[in-house]
């Protein structure tokens, strides 16, 4: 797991990430050790995650309690776990008034936890797997292969939230009636990675993976949301035929589509790629078809393809790149090993 996105979130953000959430439930190793690792490098800037890790951490440990003896218990343990991970500079003495507003915390926190973590309602897709869904306001998402979407159980409620991981198209269903004064709930808000993707009524494709966003724009008008690579706050606006890629501590690159039909070829299960590298294609068959890719020697993944490949199969993909870059390419099951 990658941290370093965290240095700029505050500590709401991180109370509404699903990712830390879940770290700080689960503890993988692995990510423990990414932790300590991000802890380690960023001393000042961490402060905020580490305040909402042990809130968090606090929480979940916490005690029924039905006496004052129990509040002080409580308190004591929150209190204990906070003040581990910083120096003690000064003792503190609390008023017993102050520690049962420290239990009402506890309390609230439990119901920002409700709304944030488990009132969420979420669709995933396995490889290969491709799968239409219309979100509660009528909005229609279709996932690409391995895929996820998570959105808010009251969601007419509010502004209309999503979290998306993988690939999806989005049809947002239009609601506002005065683009001046736009109300909260008719706001339509996409969450991937470090970018936040605000629309009203249009058509757009998100693809958020490794630390990579892509958004192309079909139809209407979006605002994008990101960190340049001196991670201040920036806004792009998009139009119809733009796409615009980003990935963290690097600056938005902004292009227009070609063909824009080919960015959403993946719906109609159509392998199409445009001057593309093996690189984007090897992704492309591990990130959304499950396939493992082995190469013979690593310099091959800077060979590409000039001009259109536009295929129905994976069989087809790979004997137009065996013949047109020379290459043996053998398959079993799930499996490819490509060798020159």
């Amino acid at each position: 797991m990658d941290f370093s996105k965290y240095t700029h979130y505050t500590f709401e953000d991180l109370l509404n990430d699903d990712a830390f959430l879940a770290f700080v439930i689960e503890q993988n190793d692995s990510d423990v050790l990414a932790w300590e690792k991000f802890i380690t490098a960023h001393p000042h800037k961490s402060k905020v995650a580490i305040a909402a890790f042990d809130t968090i951490s606090a929480y979940r440990q916490q005690k029924v309690f039905s006496n004052e003896d129990a509040q002080q218990l409580l308190f004591e343990k929150i209190s204990g776990s906070i003040a581990a991970k910083e120096p003690k500079i000064k003792q503190f003495s609390f008023s017993p008034l102050f520690r049962v507003a420290a239990v009402f915390a506890v309390v609230i926190l439990s119901v920002v936890l409700y709304f944030t973590l488990w009132n969420k309602d979420a669709v995933e897709t396995d490889y290969g797997m491709i799968k239409t869904i219309t979100l509660p306001d009528g909005s229609e998402v279709t996932l690409n292969g391995n895929s996820k979407i998570s959105y808010a159980a009251n969601f007419n409620e509010g502004p209309r939230e999503v979290w998306i991981d993988g690939e999806a198209l989005f049809k947002v269903k239009h609601l506002n009636i005065d683009t001046n004064h736009i109300q909260p709930a008719e706001k339509f808000i996409v969450h991937c990675g470090d970018m936040n993707i605000e629309v009203l009524g249009t058509t757009f494709n998100v693809k958020s993976r490794h630390e990579k966003t892509s958004i192309g724009l079909l139809t209407g008008k979006v605002r994008v949301d990101y960190d340049d690579v001196n991670k201040k706050r920036m806004q792009f606006v998009m139009k119809p035929g733009d796409l615009v890629k980003h990935a963290e501590e690097s600056n938005l690159v902004h292009q227009k589509m070609i063909n824009p039909k080919h960015l959403t070829a993946w719906i109609n299960r159509q392998l199409v790629f445009q001057d593309a590298s093996l690189e984007e294609m090897i992704s492309v068959l591990q990130d959304d078809l499950g396939y493992e890719v082995l190469l013979s020697d690593k310099k091959l993944i800077d060979l590409s393809v000039e001009g259109e490949i536009n295929v129905e199969s994976v069989k087809e993909l790979l004997q137009i790149l065996s013949t047109t870059l020379h290459l043996n390419i053998k398959t079993n099951n799930k499996k490819i090993i490509i060798t020159k």
